[in-house]
């Protein structure tokens, strides 16, 4: 966000110092200053505008104004003699303001759905539409801002002013002055201000008349409406508080950005939208050459946000902070950050919150404000520190194995979920638990009946499984193109003839919305697998068929012929039918291979890589496992690598056949291999094949 030097010195003054030392105060409550670039104005008046970078749960200081506060209770605390400007407000008496035209109508089911907070509006009528004067141009101009017309231009300074969006609509447009907020019942299309056309599902948020949709969520705006020209008279403004997620929701739904959109994702206080309005009202009159009439506000706002009470206890701050600071001290910043003290005891305060600083909601959020004001470079240091060495040799390895994994399985596309070891489980799920020797462990926390009551988990399957659903019911729109890839490593505890086990696992999963077309299947998965093994070393491995209580077509992967992997597909009795493959780990047996591994290193062959394809008929019944178990077998030192990369069944295979497709990769250490070398290979490759499982060479026309 882009801030100019001269806009916050109209609110705190006076500031006597050079840029640098406002710079040096930025960074000291927190701002980041990615860059900034000196301008000067029409008179010459030099000036700077910094590019500063928020955190994301600081949305109060996400204008020029929220800046400007936060800059007054540093200095002020630090003992400089400074004031801070307290804004002119229109003074919008229910005696003096005319009757407002317009009635807005808010959905009945609206006002219990959290997503819906607070919606603020009032009418300006008898408008003049002109150019603004340079005070406002300039302004807007040094934060990279167009102007427009006067009315657009004030209502972009009181945004970047207070931070937070304003919307209006032609009202002379509006059908019989009825605004209604409401769900939409049935699927629309929705012209935006840009003259992008997008459909809109059911259900979202929007703001209507009678007949057209005037915004989606108070964030993207109907062109013919939001448009002011020369020949408006009457707009309506508005401003709409909604919870952030669901403006993340449409944002990512629709693809769009805008100011209005950025502001409410970050969040802003609903209890600040009167005081906003009467701002944006005082410089409409300042700036309009003809008297305008403004009309009483409506204000919908069903659930008020009340203020978070925290208890701070004076220990606390000491104990966290390392120093011991005066009681005084603590109170004069919690009043320069306008939070109210309710009541003052000998060792604690309890005080209220302000609703727009919704990043703090514990003692130690405040704690941290505190420090923050008071000063890093004001806490001594001590001479002495004790500590207790972390022994490196005992963690940091499997960290390291972990990051690894994490950062492969993150590259193909997964993402990390953390789920509760502790879930509900039916009477299926426990008798099918007992067949794999897992009986469980309960939480003894009441005296319901067994099933009722909190478990450990014995798998991690049914918390993948939980998550995957959840995903399908609320987030289809975002995962119907790439499908959902997760993983977790967690633990599961379970109860093995009187011994209780707590053992750490890897799971993966991979499902796909879209039903018309496979990608996301076992042998992606098994792929991904493949690709881990390589990268960790792991080469040697046997895979055999396994039956399993949960997963149907199940593989298990065995190293020195113990069970390191298994993966197959969830069973649909437990999936609510959807399609989902599965693979979990020994995470304990894969760290022990790591770390036993021996690094070889050996030079890159100088002759190239030769590839061949060879493909058969064999019979139905021969499994993939034992034909890639034996080709593997066939591997040495001319046979780099062997992957078996096509199946398929259908036309031209008979029915109790079906067809493989398999490559080699030949390359020598010594020599270049030529083309008479690899026929005679190929030959006796398909001589051993013959012989093992009698198979038919397919021979592939060319077309």
């Amino acid at each position: 966000m882009k801030i100019s030097f001269n806009w916050i010195k109209k609110y705190v003054y006076p500031i006597n110092f050079y840029e640098k030392k406002f710079f040096e105060i930025l960074s000291n409550i927190g701002l980041t200053i990615k860059n900034y670039e000196k301008i000067y104005d029409k008179d010459n008046k030099k000036d700077f505008i910094l590019n500063i970078e928020f955190t994301p749960n600081r949305h109060d200081i996400m204008s020029h104004y929220g800046i400007a506060r936060d800059i007054y209770a540093f200095l002020k605390f630090n003992n400089y003699n400074i004031s801070i400007k307290e804004l002119k407000l229109y003074k919008n008496s229910y005696k003096t303001c005319i009757k407002n035209n317009v009635s807005i109508f808010l959905e009945e089911k609206l006002k219990k759905n959290n997503f819906f907070i607070r919606y603020t509006g009032a009418s300006i009528l008898n408008l003049k539409i002109d150019s603004s004067p340079y005070w406002l141009t300039h302004s807007l101009k040094s934060i990279g801002i167009n102007s427009v017309n006067n009315i657009i231009d004030i209502i972009n300074y009181t945004i970047s002013e207070l931070g937070v969006p304003i919307h209006l609509f032609d009202l002379d447009k509006i059908i019989e002055n009825k605004i209604f907020i409401k769900n939409l019942n049935k699927k629309n299309n929705f012209l935006t201000e840009n003259n992008n056309l997008i459909k809109l599902d059911e259900n979202e948020i929007i703001i209507s008349d009678k007949q057209e949709i005037l915004s989606l969520g108070g964030v993207l705006n109907n062109g013919k409406y939001g448009c002011i020209d020369k020949n408006t008279n009457n707009i309506f403004i508005g401003i709409i508080c909604i919870d952030p997620s669901y403006i993340y929701l449409i944002r990512k739904k629709y693809l769009f950005n805008t100011k209005s959109q950025f502001l409410l994702e970050k969040e802003i206080d609903p209890n600040k939208t009167i005081y906003v309005l009467n701002r944006l009202f005082f410089l409409i009159k300042k700036i309009m050459k003809i008297n305008c009439e403004i009309s009483k506000i409506i204000d919908i706002y069903p659930n008020r946000l009340k203020p978070i009470i925290i208890k701070l206890n004076y220990d606390k701050i000491s104990k966290i902070i390392g120093e011991k600071i005066k009681k005084k001290d603590i109170k004069k910043i919690l009043l320069l950050l306008k939070v109210y003290i309710n009541k003052e005891e000998k060792n604690y305060l309890l005080v209220s919150i302000p609703t727009c600083r919704t990043d703090i909601k514990r003692e130690i959020d405040l704690i941290e404000e505190i420090l923050r004001i008071y000063g890093i470079s004001n806490i001594k240091g001590i001479d002495n520190i004790n500590y207790v060495p972390i022994n490196y040799n005992l963690c940091t390895t499997e960290n390291e194995i972990q990051k690894i994994i994490s950062e492969q399985l993150t590259y193909y596309g997964f993402k990390e979920i953390i789920s509760s070891t502790i879930r509900n489980y039916n009477e299926k799920e426990l008798f099918e638990l007992n067949k794999l020797n897992r009986k469980i462990i309960k939480i003894i926390n009441s005296n319901i009946d067994i099933y009722n009551n909190k478990i450990l988990r014995p798998t991690m399957l049914f918390s993948m499984v939980d998550c995957i659903i959840y995903n399908y019911n609320h987030n289809r729109h975002l995962i119907k193109d790439n499908g959902i890839k997760l993983f977790e490593i967690g633990k599961i505890y379970y109860n093995n003839n009187n011994c209780y086990i707590e053992s750490k696992k890897l799971i993966l999963s991979v499902s796909e919305i879209q039903k018309n077309y496979k990608i996301l299947d076992f042998f992606y998965l098994k792929g991904i697998i493949e690709q881990i093994f390589k990268r960790i070393g792991i080469n040697d491995y046997i895979q055999k068929n396994l039956e399993h209580s949960f997963l149907e077509n199940c593989l298990s992967i065995l190293y020195k012929k113990k069970l390191l992997v298994i993966i197959g597909k969830i069973k649909n009795i437990y999936t609510n039918n959807y399609e989902i493959f599965y693979s979990e780990w020994d995470w304990e047996y894969i760290i022990s291979i790591i770390i036993n591994n021996k690094i070889i290193y050996k030079p890159i062959s100088k002759y190239p890589i030769i590839k061949r394809d060879i493909s058969f008929i064999i019979d139905d019944n021969i499994s993939f496992e034992e034909l890639n178990n034996f080709i593997k077998n066939e591997k040495n030192e001319i046979i780099k690598n062997i992957y078996i990369y096509d199946l398929y069944r259908g036309k031209n295979i008979p029915i109790s056949k079906k067809s493989y497709t398999i490559s080699f990769y030949f390359e020598s250490k010594k020599t270049t291999l030529t083309k008479n070398f690899i026929d005679t290979y190929m030959k006796k490759i398909e001589i051993i094949l013959k012989k093992r499982f009698l198979i038919e060479i397919r021979n592939k026309k060319l077309i």
